[in-house]
Order: structure tokens, then sequence, then C-alpha cells
């Protein structure tokens, strides 16, 4: 992202809902500063019913609340959730009208500057796709950023991570994995922008999940310690 030139479009795709948005959406509000900062065009699009949704909640977060001075349609536009999974993608490599005849508000996106000189997937700069599950991360990979060439970037959950490592750095080529991703995402940007003021909601969140964490290991212990004291209380001999 800091080596796009400005006013650059971005495809940012949004699948994921809100039983994953404590994972996915601190990348979203993050992902979001970073590309207005650098002056870069965000275009928001989902392959999941609830993309409408979660992009919704990071407009009120984010949007309209830190970068009101920028206006929609001309510096950010959110085309919103299409049906279909690898068809749209492929509809989308062809021709971005033929899915979207306009975006969320119902303006054509012909009347919106920043998708103005976007006609297909391949004219965009990078594609960062927050991905849950499926269709997902690994399906704009396959059918958009593979066959057309375009640099593609995630954020995933903590679990579906190990499946697209194997895909960096040649195929991603970035990676944000989970919440703990989503945290270092956020203190290479207040490292990056000093000057700015950067919330961290996810690195706030890894208090309370080192917690968690550290109290499942210490269930286990005890379940195992359980299990050896029977283990050997059986192999104890009895009185003769």
């Amino acid at each position: 992202i800091e080596a796009l030139p400005a006013g650059a479009p971005v495809l940012v795709t949004m699948e994921y809902s809100p039983g994953s948005a404590p994972e996915i959406e601190p990348m979203a509000q993050a992902l979001t500063r970073h590309l207005l900062w650098r002056g870069a065009r965000p275009v928001y699009v989902s392959l999941w019913p609830e993309g409408n949704s979660m992009f919704q909640r990071l407009r009120a977060a984010v949007l309209d609340v830190e970068f009101a001075d920028r206006r929609e349609g001309r510096d950010w536009v959110a085309l919103g959730y299409k049906a279909g999974g690898p068809m749209v993608i492929n509809a989308l490599r062809r021709d971005l009208r033929a899915m979207y005849a306009a975006d969320l508000r119902g303006a054509p996106l012909d009347s919106c500057p920043a998708v103005a000189d976007v006609r297909a997937l391949d004219q965009f700069a990078l594609i960062v796709g927050l991905s849950a599950g499926t269709p997902g991360l690994q399906e704009w990979l396959l059918f958009g950023a593979d066959p057309t060439g375009v640099p593609l970037a995630g954020g995933c959950t903590g679990v579906g991570m190990p499946e697209f490592l194997a895909y960096f750095p040649r195929q991603v080529v970035g990676l944000i994995g989970g919440l703990k991703g989503a945290a270092e995402y956020e203190s290479a940007l207040a490292a990056a922008y000093p000057q700015r003021t950067v919330p961290r909601p996810a690195t706030v969140a890894m208090g309370p999940q080192t917690i968690a964490h550290a109290l499942i290991v210490a269930f286990l212990v005890l379940g195992n310690l359980g299990v050896v004291a029977s283990w050997r209380a059986r192999r104890r001999p009895g009185p003769r």
C-alpha cells in the first residue's frame, strides 16, 4: 500500500459476518485508514450477504467519523454484495458495470469518479480480501488475481491462516492473520504515521484474548494432570 501511487483504485472485499468481526473488523478499519491516508481510492464489494451490514459498521466507525471531508463516490465507493461467488469475480474480470450498475446509494457508477477509469478487475492496482470463509480470499486468488495478474493481499481469521500461508508471498503478497495480525498492522501504522492518531481496537482486545488463551492452557494442563492421577490410581496395587 505504501508503494501505491496517489489515486490508485483498490478493491476491498468484505467476506465476513458478525461472528468473525472481532478478528477481521479491526483489519478493515486499519486498512481503510491506511488507504485513505495514502490517497488511494477504496472500492468495497462483498460475496457474502452480511457484507453490506459489515460495510455500514465500517462506515459508521471510520469513514463518517475520521474522513468526513472525503466524499463518497469521489474518494471511495461502496458497491456492496452480489450473489454468485466465483461467477461474480469472473464477471468483474470482463466488465465491472455488468455486475454493478450503481453503488449502494443507487448512484450510477458512471457518476462516481472513484471508479470512472475502472472498467474491469485488471484495472485495479491491488485487491485486498478480508475473508472468514468461502467464498473468500481463495476464490479471489483463483478467479481474480491469478488470471488478471493484479496483486492480492488479504486478512483472515486465525484458524484460516495456515490455509493461506501456502500462497504467501508469491500469490498473496501480504497476509494478516487473526486478531494478532490486526494488532501488528495497527502497530505498524502507528510507527509509520506518528503524527496521526491510530485507534487500536485489536491491540486492546489482545489482552482479553491472552487471558482466555492462558485459561484454556491451564484447563488443558489440569485435565491432563487428572488423567495422569487416574491412571496412577488404577496401577497402584490394592490391599492383599
